[in-house]
């Protein structure tokens, strides 16, 4: 089978989504579940954030692994232990026991998108590479819209135990795909990359190239603005905007469907176009967007479509923006395409969890501060990327 193919592409697609599937999917279980274990809310919540941060933690051993070992061996390793965690939590019967189960869980899942980036990075050059990101990028948004649906319909018919044998299954056929359909992509296997010297020269490397922090900044600073909106939107539609639960899940949908289709635009904007003109367009996008939402707030707007039509925009506008930025990052990095494709995942969520934790800590949420912490975000990245235009556009020719 050609790496190149349309069922290679949805592969990397697929392997994409194992995050945001294990947690949003997981979500509407927890009140039931709080309830079977018998612990607090808090201690429940636990099995979401140790998920993140053991997914995140992980990308920085597998990213570096995979270019010593070879992408195969390490995504095959970590989709195993992806499934070890999912039959622990499956059979836990302590919150102590799910807790470890989803911790190994994340672990294993972080191979997944590290090494999917890092396989692009292997097969494809320039903007044919920007391109197959865009595809990918399109699966992330679809993976939260339907998740919490799918979750809520596992827990409605049969219990949490339903979730969890879900997300084994997941695991199984994306292995079982991946070792059909991929061989070995790294070509260039590097018998030195975990030698302590190696990795601190490569980590050096990565943090002083310039194009690859200021597009690690946009990345996480776009994150950061979707973060604030994910974490505090339920709180402003159903809390403040008097939204069903079931319309809130529609609601969000349709904000996904914006950066779906922004990826897509993306895609077909690669051949005729460079990529500093469409992370441009993008950004442009979402900074109209996010000034619409603030300028609604400070009017008094108070309907549902005054947050969610702005969103639709800003999220499109980051669609068409995260697939260039993503392959400028990493490009210039092929030979250590692990580790880059490692330190661009881990930073952006480092750069979105420190955003979110100081912004939370100053701000309570309601339609207003919900608005600026997504523009105070979008307007930061639209400066970092104003002063990248204006200095060092030649950097960004893919």
């Amino acid at each position: 089978m050609r790496t190149g193919s349309i069922s290679t592409i949805a592969l990397l697609m697929g392997l994409m989504t194992i995050a945001p599937l294990s947690i949003d999917m997981f979500l509407p279980s927890l009140p039931m579940m709080i309830d079977e274990f018998n612990v607090s809310a808090s201690t429940m919540q636990l099995t979401v954030t140790t998920f993140l941060l053991a997914f995140s933690a992980s990308q920085l051993v597998f990213g570096p692994l995979s270019d010593r070992f070879g992408r195969r061996p390490i995504m095959v390793w970590g989709l195993i232990l992806f499934l070890l965690g999912g039959f622990i939590s499956l059979f836990a019967q302590s919150g102590t026991m799910l807790i470890i189960g989803r911790i190994i869980q994340g672990f294993g899942g972080g191979a997944a998108p590290v090494i999917a980036r890092a396989i692009v990075l292997d097969v494809f050059e320039g903007k044919r590479a920007a391109k197959i990101f865009a595809y990918i990028t399109i699966a992330t948004p679809l993976a939260p819209a339907i998740a919490p649906i799918i979750g809520g319909v596992l827990q409605s018919l049969f219990d949490w135990h339903a979730v969890f044998i879900t997300l084994i299954a997941i695991g199984i056929i994306l292995l079982g795909l991946y070792l059909l359909l991929l061989p070995e992509t790294n070509k260039n296997i590097d018998r030195l990359a975990l030698n302590p010297n190696v990795l601190i020269k490569n980590y050096i490397r990565l943090g002083t190239h310039r194009i690859f922090v200021i597009n690690v900044l946009l990345m996480g600073l776009m994150f950061s603005a979707q973060l604030v909106f994910i974490s505090g939107s339920s709180f402003v539609l159903i809390d403040e905007l008097g939204l069903s639960p079931l319309h809130f899940g529609f609601s969000f949908a349709f904000v996904a469907i914006g950066i779906m289709g922004g990826a897509y635009l993306s895609s077909r904007m690669m051949d005729k176009y460079t990529a500093i003109n469409i992370i441009g367009v993008g950004i442009l996008t979402a900074t109209i967007g996010s000034c619409c939402m603030f300028f609604f707030a400070l009017s008094g707007i108070t309907h549902v479509f005054a947050v969610v039509l702005p969103m639709f925009f800003i999220s499109a506008g980051f669609g068409v923006s995260r697939p260039p930025v993503m392959a400028s990052a990493m490009l210039p990095f092929r030979e250590i395409a692990g580790m880059a494709s490692a330190g661009l995942g881990f930073l952006q969520m480092l750069i979105a969890s420190f955003y979110n934790i100081v912004f939370s800590s100053f701000f309570s949420i309601d339609q207003i501060t919900l608005s600026i912490g997504i523009l105070l975000g979008v307007s930061v990245a639209f400066i970092v990327f104003a002063f990248q235009f204006l200095m060092h556009r030649k950097l960004y020719e893919l």
